[in-house]
């Protein structure tokens, strides 16, 4: 299995969703562009600094010109990082939210489910609820505590969950992948 991408928490391989590989293949290439930002920045640096025809001053206030606009230029890639990863959230949260409906009748009572599943405290609750939720065909229900399980780590739920509804789990677990990147620490460093 070749990989497609790995940051420091998330590894996307090739044959995942076509919505990671994507995000993965839009992010390689910032961060290669970055790479090579980099490297030219630094020969640029050089240059300067033994650049004969500058005074002390000169130099310095070449070099600081020259710093100023790799900055804005990493923030920039930087931000661009950070759109792609939170652009491809929002489109699978919607394509989620459209397995409930979108009606304002689904609406309100996936805002009533989305109640009821962020009051379950614990695992043996959650699993309880959705196999209840399951077995009575509460879509609405069943949809809230899953993400309300996958996010407090509910294994039972979500694996109930996932039985019955393999396409939204998928959907769920790209998501997570999404916003593990999104949240890890070290990421800027990848645009130094």
């Amino acid at each position: 299995m070749s990989i497609t991408f790995r940051s420091e928490g998330v590894t996307i391989h090739d044959n995942e969703s076509p919505d990671l590989v994507e995000v993965a293949g839009q992010i390689k290439q910032l961060r290669d562009t970055a790479r090579q930002a980099s490297k030219t920045h630094s020969a640029e640096l050089a240059d300067i600094r033994h650049d004969p025809q500058l005074s002390d001053q000169g130099r310095a206030e070449r070099i600081a010109d020259a710093e100023t606009a790799y900055a804005a230029a990493r923030r920039s890639r930087i931000n661009a990082e950070n759109q792609v990863i939170d652009t491809k959230i929002t489109e699978l949260e919607r394509r989620l939210d459209g397995f409930v409906g979108c009606s304002e009748n689904n609406i309100i009572a996936y805002r009533d489910a989305q109640d009821r599943a962020e009051a379950v405290r614990d695992n043996d609750r959650a699993a309880k609820v959705m196999d209840r939720a399951l077995r009575s065909n509460d879509r609405t229900l069943a949809h809230a505590l899953f993400r309300e399980a996958v996010e407090n780590h509910w294994e039972d739920a979500q694996r109930a969950f996932t039985k019955a509804n393999p396409t939204v789990a998928a959907l769920v677990n790209d998501v997570q992948k999404l916003r593990t990147l999104r949240s890890e620490f070290g990421r800027g460093l990848n645009y130094m």
